[in-house]
Protein backbone atom coordinates (compact mmCIF):
# COMPACT_ATOMS: atom_id res chain seq x y z
CA UNK A 1 0.00 0.00 0.00
CA UNK A 2 1.22 3.48 -0.83
CA UNK A 3 2.59 5.31 2.20
CA UNK A 4 3.39 8.73 0.76
CA UNK A 5 1.85 11.27 -1.55
CA UNK A 6 3.73 12.36 -4.65
CA UNK A 7 4.18 15.82 -3.13
CA UNK A 8 5.64 14.41 0.10
CA UNK A 9 7.98 12.17 -1.86
CA UNK A 10 9.30 15.18 -3.81
CA UNK A 11 9.87 17.11 -0.59
CA UNK A 12 11.67 14.17 1.03
CA UNK A 13 13.99 13.43 -1.89
CA UNK A 14 14.73 16.81 -3.48
CA UNK A 15 18.45 17.54 -3.28
CA UNK A 16 19.36 14.06 -2.03
CA UNK A 17 21.70 11.42 -3.46
CA UNK A 18 20.11 7.98 -3.09
CA UNK A 19 21.28 4.47 -3.91
CA UNK A 20 18.50 1.87 -3.67
CA UNK A 21 20.41 -1.24 -4.75
CA UNK A 22 23.90 -0.25 -3.60
CA UNK A 23 25.26 -0.81 -7.10
CA UNK A 24 26.68 1.56 -9.74
CA UNK A 25 26.36 4.61 -7.47
CA UNK A 26 23.41 7.04 -7.49
CA UNK A 27 21.42 6.38 -10.67
CA UNK A 28 18.07 7.60 -11.95
CA UNK A 29 16.59 4.11 -11.47
CA UNK A 30 17.45 4.27 -7.76
CA UNK A 31 15.09 7.22 -7.29
CA UNK A 32 12.40 5.33 -9.22
CA UNK A 33 12.81 2.30 -6.95
CA UNK A 34 12.24 4.41 -3.84
CA UNK A 35 9.17 6.00 -5.49
CA UNK A 36 7.92 2.59 -6.62
CA UNK A 37 8.15 1.32 -3.04
CA UNK A 38 7.11 4.32 -0.95
CA UNK A 39 4.40 5.93 -3.12
CA UNK A 40 3.13 3.21 -5.46
CA UNK A 41 3.54 0.39 -2.94
CA UNK A 42 4.82 -2.03 -5.59
CA UNK A 43 7.50 -4.71 -5.33
CA UNK A 44 10.90 -4.15 -6.92
CA UNK A 45 10.88 -3.86 -10.74
CA UNK A 46 14.09 -4.81 -12.47
CA UNK A 47 15.91 -3.71 -15.63
CA UNK A 48 16.77 -7.09 -17.17
CA UNK A 49 17.73 -6.25 -20.74
CA UNK A 50 20.15 -3.32 -20.63
CA UNK A 51 20.30 -2.72 -16.86
CA UNK A 52 19.15 0.79 -17.74
CA UNK A 53 16.08 2.94 -17.15
CA UNK A 54 14.58 2.27 -20.60
CA UNK A 55 13.93 -1.35 -19.53
CA UNK A 56 11.26 -0.11 -17.11
CA UNK A 57 9.12 0.76 -20.14
CA UNK A 58 10.41 -1.66 -22.77
CA UNK A 59 10.52 -4.87 -20.69
CA UNK A 60 7.29 -6.30 -19.35
CA UNK A 61 7.14 -7.82 -15.86
CA UNK A 62 4.35 -9.13 -13.67
CA UNK A 63 4.92 -6.43 -11.04
CA UNK A 64 5.11 -3.59 -13.56
CA UNK A 65 1.97 -4.63 -15.44
CA UNK A 66 0.04 -5.13 -12.20
CA UNK A 67 0.85 -1.76 -10.66
CA UNK A 68 1.20 0.51 -13.72
CA UNK A 69 -0.68 1.40 -16.88
CA UNK A 70 1.72 1.36 -19.85
CA UNK A 71 1.18 4.44 -22.02
CA UNK A 72 3.00 5.38 -25.23
CA UNK A 73 4.40 8.88 -25.67
CA UNK A 74 3.12 11.42 -26.39
CA UNK A 75 0.22 11.47 -23.93
CA UNK A 76 -0.96 14.06 -21.42
CA UNK A 77 1.25 13.78 -18.34
CA UNK A 78 -0.33 13.57 -14.88
CA UNK A 79 1.15 14.08 -11.43
CA UNK A 80 2.68 10.80 -10.32
CA UNK A 81 3.50 9.49 -13.80
CA UNK A 82 6.84 7.75 -14.25
CA UNK A 83 8.50 9.23 -17.35
CA UNK A 84 10.94 7.14 -19.39
CA UNK A 85 13.37 8.26 -22.10
CA UNK A 86 15.67 6.28 -24.44
CA UNK A 87 18.25 7.69 -26.88
CA UNK A 88 20.13 9.97 -26.48
CA UNK A 89 19.91 9.63 -22.68
CA UNK A 90 22.19 7.38 -20.67
CA UNK A 91 24.89 7.21 -23.36
CA UNK A 92 27.78 4.87 -22.66
CA UNK A 93 30.63 3.82 -24.93
CA UNK A 94 32.37 0.48 -24.46
CA UNK A 95 35.15 0.20 -27.02
CA UNK A 96 33.52 0.84 -30.39
CA UNK A 97 30.03 0.10 -29.08
CA UNK A 98 27.74 2.93 -28.03
CA UNK A 99 24.80 2.07 -25.79
CA UNK A 100 21.92 4.18 -24.52
CA UNK A 101 20.54 3.15 -21.14
CA UNK A 102 17.84 5.80 -21.04
CA UNK A 103 16.56 7.91 -18.16
CA UNK A 104 13.61 7.91 -15.76
CA UNK A 105 11.95 10.65 -13.69
CA UNK A 106 8.70 11.20 -11.78
CA UNK A 107 6.20 13.90 -12.74
CA UNK A 108 5.13 16.20 -9.92
CA UNK A 109 2.90 19.27 -9.93
CA UNK A 110 3.17 22.34 -12.15
CA UNK A 111 4.74 20.63 -15.17
CA UNK A 112 7.80 19.66 -13.15
CA UNK A 113 9.59 16.39 -12.47
CA UNK A 114 11.97 15.04 -9.86
CA UNK A 115 14.97 13.16 -11.26
CA UNK A 116 18.33 11.84 -10.17
CA UNK A 117 21.53 11.96 -12.21
CA UNK A 118 19.91 14.32 -14.68
CA UNK A 119 20.75 18.01 -14.48
CA UNK A 120 23.27 17.34 -11.69
CA UNK A 121 25.33 14.16 -11.66
CA UNK A 122 24.33 11.65 -8.95
CA UNK A 123 21.96 14.04 -7.22
CA UNK A 124 18.20 14.58 -7.27
CA UNK A 125 16.78 17.80 -8.66
CA UNK A 126 13.36 19.23 -9.49
CA UNK A 127 13.21 20.51 -13.06
CA UNK A 128 10.71 21.30 -15.85
CA UNK A 129 9.50 18.22 -17.73
CA UNK A 130 11.26 17.78 -21.08
CA UNK A 131 9.07 15.54 -23.30
CA UNK A 132 11.57 15.34 -26.19
CA UNK A 133 12.85 11.77 -26.71
CA UNK A 134 10.38 10.40 -24.12
CA UNK A 135 9.37 6.88 -25.15
CA UNK A 136 6.56 6.22 -22.72
CA UNK A 137 4.89 6.62 -19.36
CA UNK A 138 4.17 4.26 -16.49
CA UNK A 139 1.02 5.52 -14.74
CA UNK A 140 0.54 4.12 -11.21
CA UNK A 141 -2.81 2.39 -10.98
CA UNK A 142 -2.98 3.25 -7.27
CA UNK A 143 -3.07 6.97 -8.13
CA UNK A 144 -5.81 6.69 -10.77
CA UNK A 145 -8.10 3.93 -9.47
CA UNK A 146 -10.30 6.39 -7.57
CA UNK A 147 -10.69 8.80 -10.49
CA UNK A 148 -14.11 8.38 -12.05
CA UNK A 149 -14.09 8.65 -15.86
CA UNK A 150 -16.65 11.45 -15.87
CA UNK A 151 -14.42 13.50 -13.55
CA UNK A 152 -11.16 12.85 -15.36
CA UNK A 153 -10.30 15.89 -17.54
CA UNK A 154 -8.11 13.74 -19.80
CA UNK A 155 -10.82 11.20 -20.62
CA UNK A 156 -11.59 11.14 -24.35
CA UNK A 157 -15.08 11.85 -25.62
CA UNK A 158 -16.88 8.53 -25.90
CA UNK A 159 -18.98 7.58 -28.91
CA UNK A 160 -19.77 4.02 -27.83
CA UNK A 161 -18.13 0.75 -26.94
CA UNK A 162 -17.01 -2.22 -28.97
CA UNK A 163 -16.53 -5.88 -28.08
CA UNK A 164 -13.31 -7.35 -29.47
CA UNK A 165 -13.96 -9.96 -32.14
CA UNK A 166 -11.65 -12.39 -33.92
CA UNK A 167 -9.25 -10.50 -36.18
CA UNK A 168 -9.72 -7.12 -34.50
CA UNK A 169 -6.68 -4.90 -34.00
CA UNK A 170 -6.48 -1.34 -32.70
CA UNK A 171 -4.99 -0.33 -36.04
CA UNK A 172 -7.79 -1.89 -38.08
CA UNK A 173 -10.51 -0.42 -35.88
CA UNK A 174 -8.93 3.04 -36.04
CA UNK A 175 -8.82 2.78 -39.85
CA UNK A 176 -12.48 1.76 -40.07
CA UNK A 177 -13.59 4.46 -37.59
CA UNK A 178 -11.39 7.14 -39.20
CA UNK A 179 -9.79 8.14 -35.91
CA UNK A 180 -6.09 8.95 -35.33
CA UNK A 181 -3.81 5.98 -34.86
CA UNK A 182 -2.97 5.60 -31.18
CA UNK A 183 -6.42 6.84 -30.05
CA UNK A 184 -7.58 3.41 -28.90
CA UNK A 185 -4.45 2.85 -26.83
CA UNK A 186 -5.01 6.20 -25.12
CA UNK A 187 -8.70 5.44 -24.56
CA UNK A 188 -7.89 1.96 -23.24
CA UNK A 189 -4.51 2.34 -21.50
CA UNK A 190 -4.77 -0.89 -19.49
CA UNK A 191 -4.89 -3.07 -22.63
CA UNK A 192 -1.93 -4.46 -24.57
CA UNK A 193 -2.66 -3.86 -28.27
CA UNK A 194 -0.71 -7.01 -29.15
CA UNK A 195 -2.77 -9.27 -26.86
CA UNK A 196 -6.39 -8.29 -27.38
CA UNK A 197 -8.77 -10.88 -25.96
CA UNK A 198 -11.93 -11.82 -27.86
CA UNK A 199 -14.94 -10.64 -25.87
CA UNK A 200 -13.14 -7.72 -24.18
CA UNK A 201 -15.17 -4.49 -24.23
CA UNK A 202 -13.20 -1.39 -25.26
CA UNK A 203 -14.01 2.32 -25.41
CA UNK A 204 -14.26 3.94 -28.84
CA UNK A 205 -13.39 7.66 -29.08
CA UNK A 206 -15.47 9.94 -31.26
CA UNK A 207 -14.67 9.62 -34.94
CA UNK A 208 -12.65 12.41 -36.54
CA UNK A 209 -13.78 14.26 -39.65
CA UNK A 210 -13.15 12.31 -42.81
CA UNK A 211 -9.72 12.89 -44.31
CA UNK A 212 -7.89 11.26 -47.16
CA UNK A 213 -5.50 8.61 -45.86
CA UNK A 214 -1.88 8.93 -47.04
CA UNK A 215 -0.45 6.05 -49.07
CA UNK A 216 0.98 3.23 -47.01
CA UNK A 217 4.72 2.57 -47.15
CA UNK A 218 6.48 -0.58 -45.97
CA UNK A 219 10.05 -1.52 -45.10
CA UNK A 220 11.88 -4.86 -44.86
CA UNK A 221 13.72 -5.26 -41.56
CA UNK A 222 17.50 -5.62 -41.71
CA UNK A 223 20.09 -6.80 -39.20
CA UNK A 224 20.56 -4.27 -36.40
CA UNK A 225 17.30 -2.41 -37.01
CA UNK A 226 15.28 -1.16 -34.04
CA UNK A 227 12.10 0.88 -33.96
CA UNK A 228 13.94 3.73 -32.22
CA UNK A 229 16.78 3.88 -34.75
CA UNK A 230 14.39 3.72 -37.71
CA UNK A 231 12.19 6.45 -36.23
CA UNK A 232 15.25 8.67 -35.85
CA UNK A 233 16.36 7.93 -39.42
CA UNK A 234 12.89 8.66 -40.82
CA UNK A 235 12.29 11.63 -38.47
CA UNK A 236 9.25 10.01 -36.88
CA UNK A 237 8.12 10.52 -33.30
CA UNK A 238 9.16 7.75 -30.90
CA UNK A 239 6.27 5.30 -30.59
CA UNK A 240 5.04 5.86 -34.17
CA UNK A 241 6.21 2.49 -35.49
CA UNK A 242 4.61 0.65 -32.58
CA UNK A 243 1.32 2.40 -33.35
CA UNK A 244 1.65 1.52 -37.03
CA UNK A 245 2.60 -2.09 -36.27
CA UNK A 246 0.74 -3.02 -33.05
CA UNK A 247 1.08 -6.73 -33.74
CA UNK A 248 4.92 -6.58 -33.57
CA UNK A 249 7.10 -6.83 -30.47
CA UNK A 250 9.87 -4.20 -30.93
CA UNK A 251 12.22 -6.41 -28.88
CA UNK A 252 11.83 -9.34 -31.28
CA UNK A 253 12.04 -7.90 -34.78
CA UNK A 254 12.67 -10.57 -37.41
CA UNK A 255 15.19 -9.91 -40.20
CA UNK A 256 13.26 -9.84 -43.47
CA UNK A 257 10.00 -9.08 -41.72
CA UNK A 258 7.84 -6.32 -43.14
CA UNK A 259 6.84 -3.26 -41.13
CA UNK A 260 4.67 -0.32 -42.03
CA UNK A 261 6.47 3.05 -41.92
CA UNK A 262 3.56 5.34 -42.89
Amino acid sequence: MAQKSVAQFALDYDGKAVDFDKQYGMQCVDLFNFYNSEVVGAPWIGTPRTNGARDLYECASEARDKFYEILPAPVEIKTGDVLVWAEPYGRSQEGNTVKFYGHVAIAIDGGRMIQQNGRISQKTTIDPITPKFMIGILRPRSLTASVAPQNDPTTVAVKNKHTIQKGDTFWGLEESLNIPHGSLQIANPSLDARKLQIGTEIILPCAAPATQSPPQEFYDIRAGDTFWALEDAWQLGHGTLQQLNPELDPRKLQIGGRIRKS
